[in-house]
């Protein structure tokens, strides 16, 4: 009888011990774990990579230099057959600085038709 009763504690002691290292385990893998939630400031690079490669290819080169439209062509060209991984860092930092002179030109052109800063015509000032 106490044969039985040492063996049933042993065991009850086995699965106390294994119940606390699976619940040990599971809070590490929790804490781990980086879990986009919605509105989130945290972007994955995977996600980052897609908005450039999207705001890259919505580039509008009619507004460009004529050498730097070709550059923008060419790497344009090669981002279609790659990924946005594959370019360079001065590929990269091309487009970008294309897409910001693109903006600049835009509300140049705004600024000189006289339309205000989304697109409206400017109120009158009451004085």
């Amino acid at each position: 009888m106490t044969k039985l009763l040492f063996a049933l504690l042993g065991l009850n002691a086995i699965s106390m011990i294994a119940v606390v290292v699976i619940y040990k385990r599971a809070r590490k893998a929790q804490r781990r774990r980086i879990v986009e939630r919605p509105n989130s400031q945290y972007k994955s690079p995977y996600v980052m990579d897609l908005e450039s490669k999207e705001r890259w290819e919505h580039l509008d080169l009619s507004c460009l230099h004529e050498v730097n439209r070709q550059e923008a062509v060419k790497i344009l060209a090669k981002l279609s057959v790659v990924s946005t991984r594959g370019l360079s860092a001065y590929e990269r930092g091309f487009l970008d600085r294309m897409i910001e002179a693109e903006g600049r030109i835009r509300r140049a052109e705004r600024r000189q038709a006289g339309m205000g800063r989304h697109g409206q015509t400017p109120r009158p000032v009451a004085g």
